[in-house]
């Protein structure tokens, strides 16, 4: 049952790393095409640069848990090396545990402030405007993701280096 619940998940991770390459690839040609486009002075675009903003934000945030799933991260496993097999376990479980808790009040905080700019109404006034809870989506999904990973190392499940 895990196992099967753990696939889906591995699909979820998937779908987050679609979407930060998706916005990582549409960053590099949207930047390459204003490059091209203001040097031939064919245009300018000066709702791009928040564009390539929020394109960042979008990646990184959904980037993050797929990177966590596949065990892509940096990992300094110095201490892990000086100690035994088992205590390097124990090591990499208290850090499992550690990562999910940090992530649930990272979690926490990010939907406080996701409900308290929905409730001002908040809005985002630069070339765009728009609802600035918006921002929020990918941080708050970060953090949710991120911790449903840590979750499944902490049970034993999962990529591991």
């Amino acid at each position: 049952m895990i196992q099967r619940i753990y696939t889906v998940w591995g699909r979820i991770a998937s779908c987050c790393g679609l979407i930060s390459a998706v916005g990582f690839g549409l960053l590099a040609v949207l930047v390459t095409l204003d490059v091209f486009v203001r040097n031939l002075a064919l245009a300018r675009w000066p709702w791009l640069n928040e564009i390539t903003e929020y394109l960042i934000t979008i990646s990184t945030f959904f980037g993050a848990p797929w990177v966590l799933h596949k065990a892509g991260h940096v990992n300094v496993d110095i201490l892990l090396r000086l100690v035994g097999a088992t205590a390097a376990q124990w090591l990499m479980k208290i850090s499992y545990i550690a990562g999910f808790v940090i992530c649930l009040l990272l979690l926490y905080q990010s939907i406080r402030v996701t409900l308290d700019t929905y409730e001002v109404g908040s809005l985002v006034f630069k070339n765009l405007v728009f609802a600035e809870w918006y921002l929020m989506i990918p941080v708050v999904a970060c953090f949710g993701l991120c911790a449903i990973e840590f979750l499944f190392r902490a049970a034993g499940e999962g990529e591991t280096r």
